[in-house]
């Protein structure tokens, strides 16, 4: 199953983020930023792909300097797959 993911620098700036998505109406949840990656602060929002336009919008308009990017993580054979979108 495919996870979707919006990878930050700062703790404050994931859980704003997440409360904002929240606002919306949006399930969203911290989860370990995948080792994968080799950055961030350690956690990042996971969100379905269907809030993933609403997730794009949020940072565009929001004040969220510590937006890395937004990332698709599926495990296919037992490997996790990164991918930035």
């Amino acid at each position: 199953m495919k996870k979707y993911l919006a990878v930050f620098r700062s703790r404050t700036d994931v859980l704003f983020f997440i409360e904002r998505l929240r606002e919306k109406g949006v399930f969203a949840k911290t989860v370990p930023t995948p080792k994968e990656l080799k950055l961030g602060c350690g956690i990042s929002a996971e969100f379905s792909n269907s809030s993933l336009a609403l997730a794009k919008k949020l940072i565009n308009t929001g004040n969220f300097p510590s937006f890395y990017s937004f990332v698709s993580v599926e495990n296919r054979g037992g490997r996790t797959l990164t991918v930035k979108i």
